[in-house]
């Protein structure tokens, strides 16, 4: 008898799907209601490494959604009517021959049904072995490049340990909400802000007070209020149906998008990661404050989020910052409030910016190393600045770790 112990069970990757821009963009601009839109993330859920061809059903669609048959049925329809704007022309059917040029279509569906799709008469699905995998729905990738393309975290559709249905809490924070998630989505820069750009979307702004000792200033971050939801945006996500559209009438209609921001975060879909910048915030007048254009994150300082931060590196050097102004016998802020340490006369703020909870983390996919790498290159770098200060006073060097 062989008494090795037994190898441990490889853990699986934790599991993405990606949607096409132009798919996204159509949603949007038909203003699609949550249950369209969590149908659509459903059926995109369970397509193949191409992204095209899904396995889901009506039943997939009810369970994630907990909708009857019919209201299955008219989403899915939904779907098949709502159009892309598109250049090429190999994602529809060919139009009868005509002589003479022939312009490519300017739409197209985000989604065909299977008998749609076999109606175009484009070949064989590519069905597996039993019917668990034959193809139902078709999603045109709108050649787009995968890398191009919009990730999703599986756990979007089938939920984790802490939210078992987030579609169902989707739907439920409202289709102003959902219409917001795909757009904060499709917004993400994880090169740059490791989360959602707070230049194009809303963003925590932190009162701030900041006391000095010789070459080394400590901020202090107390209250915070939500800033940066911009016209733009609110007209992306929810559009005016009225062309005559008042003032007032359009001052609600903005109104309406800070709850399904709140709504987001309660539920889990986004939590905000607090960050120190290098650049302080940017005003024409009180209410207006902004982030600078060229401002960078120096560190991550931690989340004040029960469902964030999802990395260890977004804790950054918070806890090393208090440990330092308690070292230099300052005020020490304790959290949920934030405090920061930088060599004086240099500018820098405190700020939450949004990030998503079930986005890509797998690194074996290109952009999530490349951002991770990049977010503890900034980190180390802030340790090192810190360092310096902390030398400055004739205090230890910290570690990583520490």
């Amino acid at each position: 008898m062989d008494d090795a112990a037994p190898k441990p069970k490889k853990l699986a990757r934790p599991a993405s799907f990606a949607v096409p821009r132009a798919a996204i963009n159509a949603l949007l601009d038909a203003q699609a209601d949550a249950i369209t839109i969590g149908a659509y993330l459903t059926l995109a859920c369970h397509t193949d490494r191409t992204g095209e061809y899904s396995t889901a059903s009506l039943k997939a669609i009810r369970e994630h959604l907990n909708v009857n048959r019919p209201r299955a049925k008219k989403a899915i329809a939904a779907l098949c009517s709502i159009q892309a704007k598109v250049s090429a022309p190999t994602i529809t059917a060919a139009a009868p021959k005509k002589r003479g040029k022939q312009s490519p279509p300017q739409t197209a569906p985000i989604v065909y049904t299977r008998d749609a799709w076999l109606n175009l008469n484009r070949g064989t699905l590519p069905d597996g072995p039993n019917e668990r995998f034959r193809i139902r729905h078709v999603l045109p990738t709108f050649d787009e490049p995968l890398k191009d393309r919009v990730w999703f975290g599986s756990g979007l559709v089938r939920g984790d340990a802490d939210i078992e249905t987030p579609l169902l809490d989707l739907k439920a924070c409202g289709a102003v909400a959902a219409r917001l998630l795909l757009a904060m989505y499709a917004g993400q820069d994880t090169d740059h802000w490791y989360g959602v750009p707070p230049d194009q979307f809303p963003w925590s702004y932190y009162t701030m007070k900041d006391e000095t000792a010789g070459a080394v200033r400590v901020i202090y971050a107390t209250s915070v209020s939500r800033k940066g939801l911009t016209w733009a945006l609110i007209d992306r996500i929810n559009r005016a149906t009225n062309q005559k559209e008042d003032e007032k009438a359009r001052q609600v209609r903005g109104a309406a998008c800070w709850p399904a921001l709140t709504a987001l975060e309660s539920s889990g879909f986004s939590y905000w990661a607090v960050v120190l910048l290098d650049h302080n915030a940017t005003s024409d007048n009180k209410d207006a404050l902004s982030i600078h254009a060229d401002a960078d994150i120096v560190c991550d300082l931690g989340s004040p989020s029960p469902y964030g931060p999802l990395s260890p590196a977004e804790q950054g050097l918070g806890a090393r910052y208090v440990q330092t102004a308690a070292e230099l016998e300052l005020k020490a802020v304790e959290p949920p409030e934030y405090l920061a340490v930088i060599p004086t006369g240099q500018p820098g703020m405190i700020a939450g910016i949004y990030r998503l909870r079930f986005r890509v983390t797998d690194p074996m996919n290109a952009f999530v190393e490349e951002s991770l790498r990049g977010q503890l290159k900034t980190n180390t770098a802030a340790l090192k600045k810190l360092n310096y200060l902390r030398k400055l006073k004739k205090l230890a060097s910290l570690k990583h770790g520490d």
